[in-house]
């Protein structure tokens, strides 16, 4: 019967690839209104193959498959689809023994399968070339709809098994999935379940979904080494359900139960008053659970998959007898792996017998596909044979290339194609168009012909009555009509309501869990205009809890919401061609504050979770997915560009409410306990609308240049620290705008981001960033330096456990290893490839080089107009110190595609003294220029790439170059002040920070000499300047003085200095042009004790030739080691014995009590060695002079 054919090759199409002698015989079905019934369906052992896995399928089953469609009385009777039991086991390849036949069958059905794939996404894309018609309510939609208006579905008895003892012998493991019903039924407006009649105009569909779970036991037995029958009872017996748990199974979800409701109308999109479709999905708990062991088997079954992917190609040689007396075989498995996989059968695929073989294979394959394609009738036994022999030997690409080649002959010798089909398989839209035909190549007959073709079919299998009553039940006229929806109209509804998700992470199954999250209602809506072409979808979280470890008899808090109950935690609205906004996409992110606490117990545990002990960590996680990441980079970077490309507009509005987080005294939060808060502030982050920018029309190209940027402000306020003792109500402090618990006092960051739209345009930087911070005010006291110190200390800390050094020997491989294909392949291809292959990839690569060489990809500049730091002394209050203030700190850099230059500036640099007796003004310790338009400080960093095309007329050949350029500034050596601030400052810190200051210190610096040398022999570039470096400083002043009177006034000017490093040459230059020690008291007839007589001090030159004296030049007497030039000027001293003493003794009470052991040299001004210093100047420049 037609009906039985058309059902069998439905049902062949859809489950013949996974089943096992399906045919016709074992349907059962009446021509009208009869049941299709299949039991007992065999699950072929390669049904996974398409997933591209190294997993067979050892036991698998169909229980029972039930099929009914009333065809002549659709509106009377229900549409009852039913799947009872599905059995699967799923095993490691390694584990079922290799057969070759069974291997070649399956290869062959993958082939299939892809080429019949690559068929089909070739004629998607013919149709999509193709210009769409408007919408048209068409007889297939009017027949699915009335299908679907008593539709019946329901699955139950679903188990899906995959065990493994292969990764940890030790430790076998199973996964696996069950359900125990998925239902779907048709129901009246209050939900109880009926048959729809003819006058029922909407539809009411009811989902259930019972017991649907997730497992993964470790130490599990293992049902693979049963037999088949035994296989399958045990799996259709361990199924959890309502009435059934399963107590030895380790659960990762737990039982999920959920309920669907849906809402059809059909005539809605002509009335344009309710949805088309309404869909309410309300899942009531999901609970997710994992404990050490799960965790471990997890990370070795990932480290399994990439060892059986990479072993896969061997399998046919892998011996079935143990390592242990068998060493001899296995060796030869190695052997016969890589010479038979690698390089027998890439040396006899590229001999010229075996090339030409290949080429007349080729022609005999298109030449017998073209005829296929010219024969009105079935091709006969002999073309197909010949067809599927060749098919055998040849690839799928070579086979699509063939299949493409014949095509375009046909098409151009003007003969008509008898019928597109891809391995013997009907094409096109379902199988519905096997009854009404196939659309012709002409465009001017495919109206004509889809206009017979749901005639055609129909009139073969139904009589004139027949088909209008069918017409009549289905609500067809057989006359379509556009539908031109408004925009504003809401076709489409779905909403999804997630009551309550718990994730928990516990060592074992029956101990308190290290760390529980619940998440309370999380509902999302998801709403479609067809109109516009638009899709809305709004989520929402009302609550989230973090909770950890219990310990001193509590449950401590991690994260919990603590924003306004009337409003949802976090709210995310997406929306495409929205209405409200003039933009192509609108995103909208809400969220109320969070408050987050520190629990060193819980936070230890859990790294302690995370540690394997095998030396494997989260590196193997990393190491078994870095392909999957490049396929996702490469993914992400081209959808990126495709959005640069359209240049979609998307109104962006981001509004994260202030969030803080409490650190807690020796890690455990409670009512006594220290705190430091961390306030994170609020962020904002709204896109700028350019209309809303000068409309009128510019009248200059840059207006026009800084329109073509798509701009985003970024705002973060109120960001703050606060130190809060036991009983402080810091809680009020957060919320004030200064108090004595801060210690970082509220700031505001703004940041003003820009990305282009016009690409490749070096007037136009790709993206602008430019931000300001005004103030950021640091005020902290003595004592609460030492009990933030004390705080940090009591925390503890994760224990750093030394990896094994199987760590990298296990991991590298893993991450660096490919399929030796590829490492071989190019010895035997390097014969074949054409020098004009790599011209052409050296003159592309040399053009981009060109083109991209004057972009610029980054430009930034950002200000902190003044940084503000208080030491207080905390008594009944606090009481300032010191102040150090820095005006003015600011950058700008460009980063470009072979270069980056980066030029930093401060205006102004104060140090105060605070603590003055007698309530007098600070004292200037540390000051700077005070005219409007100079810089202190100016740094001017370029960094060059030496492949860059402009290193050696632009760059002169530097790789990097550094100018340091200082203008003035002025010291205060106060005697009294300087006292009290050394001793404040030994007070404040505490000596074990010191120590281990120091210790730190020595460790960086004898990490960058050894980065230094290494970095000094890495290059041998002659003549190109590794480093650059210009320093000049204009003016140095020292004032010295105490509280009764100035005693001496020193100035230096005019120091200049430069490093040129080179390879083979290292030059250091520095000159001094005048230093002055005046004497400060107005009765000295001498005022300058020291002077200079001549235009400078000193001028040093140092040349270090490295590597110049050995090997052929140690004998060469013109070649030298290093070379050193010195010229001295005249330095003028006059010896005035009470000025000299002043300042001896003004130094020695400066460092009295940090330098004991050394007070007899300052304090003697007749101290051989002090005498001996003064001898030695004054010697010198009587030489000199």
């Amino acid at each position: 019967m037609v009906f039985e054919s058309l059902v069998s090759d439905l049902l062949n199409r859809f489950i013949g690839d996974y089943v096992e002698n399906l045919d016709k015989s074992q349907l059962k079905i009446g021509i009208w209104g009869g049941n299709v019934v299949l039991e007992n369906l065999r699950v072929k052992e390669n049904a996974l193959s398409e997933f591209d896995v190294p997993f067979k399928v050892k036991a698998g089953q169909i229980g029972k498959l039930t099929l009914k469609i009333p065809w002549k009385n659709l509106y009377g009777d229900a549409v009852v689809a039913t799947l009872d039991g599905l059995y699967l086991l799923v095993v490691p390849g390694a584990t079922i023994k290799y057969d070759a036949a069974k291997e070649e069958r399956y290869q062959q059905e993958a082939k299939q399968k892809e080429l019949q794939r690559i068929e089909e996404a070739l004629q998607s894309a013919a149709r999509r070339d193709k210009p769409q018609e408007d919408k048209k309510d068409t007889f297939m939609e009017k027949l699915a709809t009335q299908v679907i208006k008593n539709l019946q579905v329901k699955i139950s008895s679903i188990h899906l098994r995959y065990e493994d003892d292969l990764s940890d012998p030790q430790r076998p493991l199973s996964m696996g999935v069950t359900l125990s019903e998925l239902s779907l039924q048709t129901t009246d407006e209050n939900w109880k379940l009926c048959i729809l009649n003819e006058a029922a105009k909407i539809i009411y569909k009811l989902g259930r979904l019972e017991s649907l779970c997730t497992y993964w036991n470790v130490n599990s037995p293992m049902y693979y080494r049963s037999s088949w029958q035994d296989i399958v009872d045990q799996l259709r017996s361990e199924i959890s359900s309502k009435d059934q748990q399963l107590p030895h199974y380790q659960d990762i979800f737990k039982p999920i139960f959920a309920s669907a409701k849906i809402c059809i109308n059909p005539n809605a999109e002509a009335e344009l008053k309710s949805p088309k479709v309404k869909l309410q999905l309300e899942v009531q708990n999901i609970g997710i659970e994992m404990t050490k062991p799960q965790y471990l088997s997890m990370v070795e079954v990932l480290e399994s998959f990439d060892l059986m992917a990479k072993s896969a190609p061997y399998r046919k040689f892998r011996p079935d007898v143990p390592v242990s007396k068998n060493v001899k075989v296995w060796w030869r498995y190695a052997f016969n792996s890589i010479m038979e996989v690698h390089i027998r059968r890439l040396s006899h695929m590229w001999s010229w017998s075996k090339i030409q073989q290949h080429r007349e294979s080729l022609k005999v394959y298109k030449a017998a596909y073209k005829s296929k394609l010219l024969s009105q009738n079935k091709p006969g036994p002999d073309t197909e044979k010949q067809i599927q022999d060749l098919e055998k030997t040849l690839d799928v690409f070579n086979i699509t290339l063939a299949r493409q080649q014949a095509q375009m002959e046909v098409i151009r010798s003007g003969q008509k194609l008898a019928g597109k089909k891809a391995g013997g398989q009907k094409q096109g839209g379902g199988f519905f168009s096997g009854w009404f035909g196939r659309k012709a190549k002409k465009e001017e007959q495919e109206v004509e012909e889809d206009k017979e073709s749901e005639t055609s079919g129909l009139d073969q299998l139904m009589t004139a009555e027949e088909k209008e009553k069918l017409y009549t039940a289905i609500g067809y006229s057989g006359s379509s009509h556009n539908l031109a929806l408004p925009k504003q109209y809401v076709g489409a509804i779905i909403t999804f309501q997630l009551l309550r998700t718990s994730v928990t992470i516990r060592e074992q199954r029956d101990v308190p869990e290290i760390l529980n999250i619940q998440m309370v209602n999380l509902s999302t809506r998801i709403s479609q205009r067809p109109g516009a072409q638009a899709v809305r979808v709004e989520a929402a979280l009302e609550h989230w809890y973090v909770t950890g470890l219990q310990q001193r008899g509590a449950v401590p808090s991690l994260i919990a919401s603590v924003g306004n109950s009337s409003s949802s935690l976090l709210t995310v609205v997406f929306e495409l061609n929205p209405e409200e906004s003039s933009g192509d996409q609108l995103l909208k992110i809400h969220s109320q504050p969070v408050e987050i606490i520190y629990d060193a117990v819980t936070v230890n545990s859990m790294v302690e979770f995370f540690k394997t002990g095998k030396g494997v960590d989260l590196e193997v996680l990393t190491s078994a997915t870095l392909s999957k990441l490049e396929e996702i980079k490469e993914k992400t970077a081209a959808g990126l560009s495709h959005v640069i490309e359209t240049r979609k507009v998307l109104d962006l509005k981001i509004d994260l409410k202030p969030s803080y987080l409490i650190v807690p005294k020796s890690g455990f939060y409670s009512s006594e306990s220290d705190l430091l808060i961390v306030d994170f502030g609020s962020f904002q982050l709204y896109s700028v609308d350019q209309s809303s920018r000068s409309s009128s029309s510019p009248s200059s190209l840059e207006e026009i240049m800084d329109r073509a940027y798509e701009r985003y402000d970024v705002g973060l306020r109120k960001v703050q620290l606060l130190y809060s003792k036991s009983g402080e109500a810091w809680k009020t402090a957060r919320l004030q705008s200064s108090s004595a618990q801060h210690i970082l006092q509220p700031m505001d960051l703004t940041l003003h981001l820009a990305k282009c739209m016009v690409e490749k345009d070096v007037r136009m930087p790709r993206f602008k960033v430019s931000g300001e911070l005004p103030l950021m005010h640091v005020r902290i006291s003595d004592q609460k330096i030492q009990n933030v110190m004390e705080l940090v200390e009591s925390i503890p800390l994760p224990t750093a456990g030394s990896a094994p050094s199987t760590t990298t020997e296990k991991v590298l491989p893993l991450a660096t290893m490919r399929p030796l294909t590829q490492s071989l392949g190019p010895a035997f291809l390097d014969a074949f490839e054409t020098d004009s292959e790599e011209d052409g990839g050296e003159k592309l690569t040399d053009l981009q080089r060109s083109a991209e060489e004057e972009l610029i990809n980054v430009h930034f500049k950002f200000e902190l107009r003044e940084v503000l730091l208080e030491l207080t002394r905390q008594e009944d209050q606090e009481k300032t110190v010191l102040s150090f203030n820095v005006s003015q700190l600011g950058a700008e850099g460009k980063l470009r595609s072979f270069d980056q230059s980066v030029a930093a500036y401060l205006r102004r640099v104060a140090v105060d003294y605070c603590d003055v007796p007698g309530g007098s003004g600070p004292l200037h310790l540390i000051n700077s220029s005070q005219q409007q338009d100079s810089n202190l400080l100016k740094v001017e960093f370029i960094k060059a790439d030496p492949n860059g095309p402009s290193f050696q007329t632009m760059f002169s050949n530097t790789e990097q170059t550094l100018k340091v350029e200082v203008s003035s500034l002025d010291f205060l050596l106060h005697t009294k002040a300087l006292l009290a601030t050394i001793s404040y400052l030994n007070s404040t810190v505490p000596p074990r920070l010191s120590t281990t200051r120091d210790q730190d210190a020595e460790k960086q610096v004898q990490k960058t000499q050894q980065s230094w040398t290494e970095s000094k022999g890495s290059k041998d570039g002659s003549g190109i300047f590794r480093f650059r470096l210009f320093a000049m400083l204009g003016c140095f002043h020292v004032e010295v003085c105490d509280d009764c009177c100035s005693i001496a006034d020193i100035r230096v000017q005019g120091v200049d200095a430069s490093v040129f490093m080179q390879a083979k040459e290292t030059e250091v230059f520095a000159r001094l042009r005048d230093i002055m020690v005046t004497d400060a008291n107005p009765k000295t007839v001498h005022r300058k004790a020291v002077s200079i007589v001549g235009e400078e001090v000193f001028s040093f030159k140092l040349s270090l030739f490295p590597g110049a004296t050995q090997g052929d030049g140690y004998r060469d007497m013109s070649k030298v080691d290093g070379k050193v030039t010195l010229s001295l000027g005249c330095i003028q001293i006059i010896y005035l014995h009470k000025f000299f003493m002043s300042l001896l003794v003004s130094s020695h009470s400066n460092t009295h009590t940090h330098t004991q052991g050394r007070k007899s040299h300052f304090i003697i001004g007749g101290d051989h060695k002090q005498g001996h210093f003064l001898r030695t100047i004054l010697g010198g420049s009587a030489k000199l002079q």
